[in-house]
């Protein structure tokens, strides 16, 4: 019997993406924000490494684990929102919050870039980390 391995594959990638999706609470425009946020800072950041020759493996596996760091966080916020029974509360905020830290940061990136962008775009940022900074001082 020949066995297909891009049934293996096929079966081991959709397990993964479903069991993460599960765990950050399901796909929805703020997962899928926090996704493109993720990916352009990081990309971007490899820009920015390669424009100024400064290419480092560790540096970008570094940044690959904050990532990582980042989704688990999200996983856990999730988590606190099933035990608590607080709805979708912890874990939007902890997205929020990690949306406003991206975003500051590829904006970081362009400027290394020389891209200008509108004050506007840099104050929404700015403003959605230090809202969700304030929501946790409250508490």
């Amino acid at each position: 019997m020949k066995h297909n391995t891009n049934t293996l594959y096929t079966t081991i990638t959709g397990g993964s993406a479903s069991a993460i999706a599960y765990l950050i609470g399901g796909v929805d425009h703020l997962a899928i924000a926090l996704g493109i946020m993720m990916a352009a800072d990081y990309i971007s950041g490899l820009m920015v490494a390669v424009g100024t020759k400064e290419v480092s493996s560790k540096t970008a596996f570094r940044g690959l684990m904050k990532k990582v760091a980042m989704i688990l966080a999200v996983i856990v916020a999730n988590q606190l929102d099933a035990v608590t029974g607080s709805g979708d509360f912890m874990r939007n905020t902890m997205i929020m919050f990690l949306i406003g830290n991206e975003g500051i940061s590829f904006i970081e990136n362009l400027g290394r870039l020389g891209v200008s962008i509108p004050g506007q775009v840099s104050k929404v940022f700015v403003q959605l980390k230090s809202e969700n900074q304030k929501g946790e001082n409250k508490q």
